[in-house]
């Protein structure tokens, strides 16, 4: 890459995958590869129709099958486009409350409800510390920022289709946003937002500005 290279504004439209029977019950899903219900198939249909026109160059997605199902929708319209699936945009992993709803899970975990209170310095029963999502996803958005600025053209629109932990906590991270705050993004299944960004080379998390937050189907 050239050191004198000017780089453009980069958007990047953060999609949250439609909706799983679990998501509708209530349930957490963490890292249980759960499938798209029929209304996640809708709500995916419609992202890939609300997102049919915007020049994408590449697809970042979650592994899991929600997000990958949700991912392949959106791609369908879009020939030759770059689909890039990982681990690290996955959904926090919530352990033994995987599957449970809340009020199952304070019936069983009555003394291990911490996480509900204070999620940066508690972690579901054997499940992963919030610590460890910032992480990866700090990881793994620096790893997308460096693929853009080493691009030739830099004009295609990035797709990020991942769970509402990652895309809140990435949110905070772009907007320079307390974490604490986090809970202040709605983000529901099946929504996309959108982000815009200065691409660089260097280790520090770019600022952005955000242009588009949780839209949905009518």
């Amino acid at each position: 890459m050239e050191a004198n290279k000017i780089f453009s504004v980069q958007r990047l439209w953060l999609v949250r995958h439609g909706a799983t029977l679990w998501n509708s019950e209530r349930r957490f899903c963490g890292h249980s590869d759960i499938a798209l219900s029929a209304q996640g198939y809708v709500q995916a249909q419609w992202l890939t129709q609300f997102l049919h026109d915007v020049p994408i160059g590449t697809i970042y997605s979650s592994d899991l099958l929600r997000a990958r199902q949700t991912a392949e929708m959106i791609a369908q319209p879009h020939q030759g486009v770059s689909m890039q699936t990982a681990i690290a945009w996955r959904e926090l992993h919530f352990g033994a409350w995987e599957g449970l709803s809340y009020a199952q899970i304070a019936e069983r975990f009555p003394d291990q409800l911490a996480f509900f209170t204070d999620p940066l310095h508690a972690a579901p029963p054997v499940g992963e510390a919030f610590s460890s999502l910032l992480q990866r996803v700090q990881t793994a958005f620096l790893a997308l920022v460096h693929d853009v600025a080493n691009q030739v053209d830099q004009q295609s629109d990035i797709v990020l289709v991942s769970h509402g932990g990652p895309l809140r906590v990435l949110l905070c991270c772009i907007l320079r946003m307390p974490l604490e705050r986090q809970w202040q993004l709605r983000l529901d299944p099946g929504s996309v937002s959108a982000v815009e960004f200065l691409p660089t080379t260097d280790e520090t998390i770019p600022d952005g500005m955000l242009t588009l937050l949780n839209v949905q189907s009518p």
